[in-house]
């Protein structure tokens, strides 16, 4: 997909991947998990999605970008020809990306 279109996209997601080495509390509870999803845009009406509306669509937590891509297509009526995923920068501690889901 071209930089032009993604304006269009009808879901903006942006996620934290975790590095090996960091020693958060829900990384330890969960050790397989290595994605986390720190907001949703919906573009369609102009606002974030709260928590409550992450967990209920279960788009929280990721195995892996493959795990990643399945679930937001599966959970936000996606297509995956209709997916865009790029990483943004990387940190000491976690690695930003951000996920496009078009209609």
């Amino acid at each position: 997909m071209r930089r032009k279109t993604l304006y269009k996209a009808k879901y903006v997601i942006k996620v934290d991947g975790i590095k090996p080495s960091l020693n958060k509390s829900w990384i330890v509870n969960n050790p397989h998990i290595k994605i986390k999803t720190t907001s949703v845009f919906d573009n369609r009406t102009g606002e974030f999605w709260t928590e409550e509306q992450i967990n209920e669509r279960g788009i929280k937590f990721f195995l892996n970008i493959s795990d990643l891509k399945e679930t937001l297509n599966w959970n936000l009526n996606g297509n995956s020809n209709k997916y865009q995923f790029k990483w943004l920068k990387s940190g000491k501690e976690t690695t930003e990306g951000i996920a496009f889901v078009f209609e």
